[in-house]
This record gives structure tokens, C-alpha cells and sequence, in this order.
């Protein structure tokens, strides 16, 4: 139910941006939208005019993402910027019990104040589209608009797309890569006996959890770091040297007593 009606209007001194077209049940986010400030939103206003239901978002000082990257290309400093904070707003509508799947994340539903270039995002309850599918969508049409000069644009911009595209990939993954931090990716092995799961880190750990069939959970040791292995070793030498101490000492007690 997110194929909602909306447009840009100038309402006498101010720029609005109306949703139609929605139902007339009322959720909790009206109330809570109503009462909070949150930052990196654009304020709400629910409205009935002659008998119709609008939300109503004001986007005075504002340009849309779409009109603000006319003509021109991101950088991969502006990229990142700009997507670090739309992903910081969408995490701090959580503290408010905000849904991530009615945030509007369209270019140009997305704006930009004109003074500080920081995102505002517009939440409509109603929108209901899943963020994932937001997320590919907007790294497709990103792809236009990333300065192909830029290197540190197209790393972060071609990171953005893959990882978005990635089944199971989060917000924080999807931004540690933009930022061109190598992300700890889990795979899953199954065992051929007993049909269990081996959780293993590509960077490997110490340890793998078994899941068996059964649900019993198991660890083992795995992959031991270099230090661990030394300390073994200096632990195996020094027991050898005790057995010959105990030997030695076996033997001269022999020796006395035959004597």
C-alpha cells in the first residue's frame, strides 16, 4: 500500500510537499511525529480537507536530491557525508518506535536544506516499502551522479550498489563499506555426517559454533593464533625436560639402592 499520490507545492510563503491518497485509520506515528522533534526529519502535519486526508511536510530552504545534483556530480567526500547522515536520521527514528520501511527514500522525496547541504528525510506511516528495496533503488540512481573522476566516489559509490544488492546486508555493513572498511562476512558450511552448521568468520577466529539438527549448540577451537601456538610449545618443552628430571632422579635412587 506504498503507491501513494504526492507533489511539490508553493503554498503563498511556503514550499510543501502533500501525500494523498491515504487511508483514514490513524497510527501511532501521527501522535508521535506531533509531539518530537527529530533530527534529520522534516516536521509532519496531518491534515482533512473536504473530506480527503494529507500529510503535509514543509520543505522551505530545502532543494530535493534530484534538483540539487543537476548538472553536476558527487564527490566521494559529499557521498559519504550524505549517506552517513541519512542513515544516522533513519537510526534515531528507532528511539521514537519509527518503522525503517516508512521512510521515503526517494531522490525526490529526499532533500537537502540549501544553507548546510545536511539530508531531511520525509516519514510517511502509510508508505510501508521495504528499506531494502529503497536501498537498491537509490544506489541505481545514484550511480548517474557519482563523479567517475573521483576515485574515492566510484569505490564508495559501487560499494553502496554491490552491498545493497547483497541478500541480508545491513545499514551498518552497507556504511562500513562505503567508508572502505573490510566488513566480517560469516559464511555457512554444513557438515556431510551430521547435517550441523559451522558458523565460520573469514578472519579467523578462535572458535567455530556447531548448530547441530537437534538444536544443541557446540564450540571448538579454530584457527589459534600464532601467540597461542608458541605458548604451547614452550609449555611442551618444559614438560619434556621435567619427565627427565623425574628419570634422572628414578635411576640415582636405583643406583644407591643397589649399591
Amino acid at each position: 500500500m506504498y503507491e501513494l499520490q504526492y507533489e511539490r507545492v508553493n503554498e503563498l510563503e511556503e514550499s510543501v510537499l502533500i501525500f494523498r491518497g491515504l487511508p483514514e485509520e490513524d497510527s501511532f506515528e501521527e501522535e508521535m511525529l506531533g509531539h518530537n522533534v527529530i533530527a534529520g526529519m522534516l516536521p509532519m502535519r496531518t491534515l482533512r480537507i473536504a473530506g480527503e486526508k494529507l500529510r503535509r511536510y514543509r520543505t522551505d530552504g530545502c532543494s530535493s536530491l534530484q534538483e540539487s545534483l543537476l548538472g553536476r556530480k558527487l564527490t566521494g567526500d559529499e557521498f559519504r557525508r550524505l549517506m552517513t547522515m541519512i542513515f544516522a536520521c533513519v537510526a534515531e527514528g528507532k528511539k521514537y518506535l519509527l518503522r525503517e520501511e516508512s521512510y521515503v527514500l526517494k531522490p525526490d522525496c529526499i532533500f537537502v536544506r540549501n544553507d548546510t547541504g545536511t539530508p531531511e528525510l520525509v516519514y510517511c506511516p502509510e508508505y510501508e516499502k521495504s528499506i531494502s528495496i529503497q536501498l537498491r533503488e537509490l544506489s541505481d540512481w545514484f550511480l548517474i551522479y557519482i563523479d567517475s573522476a573521483d576515485s574515492a566516489a566510484v569505490f564508495s559509490g559501487y560499494a553502496f550498489h554491490i552491498m545493497s544488492h547483497e541478500s541480508g546486508s545491513t545499514m551498518q555493513r552497507i556504511l562500513g563499506a562505503i567508508s572502505g572498511e573490510q566488513p566480517q562476512i560469516s559464511t555457512v558450511a554444513e557438515t556431510p555426517t551430521t547435517g550441523a552448521k559451522e558458523y565460520r568468520e573469514y578472519a579467523e577466529p578462535a572458535e567455530i559454533t556447531t548448530i547441530a539438527g537437534n538444536g544443541s549448540v557446540s564450540e571448538v577451537s579454530y584457527g589459534r593464533p600464532q601467540s597461542a601456538k608458541k605458548k604451547k610449545g614452550i609449555r611442551g618443552w618444559l614438560s619434556f625436560f621435567g619427565g627427565l628430571s623425574v628419570l634422572f632422579g628414578l635411576l640415582l635412587t636405583l643406583l644407591w639402592a643397589i649399591g
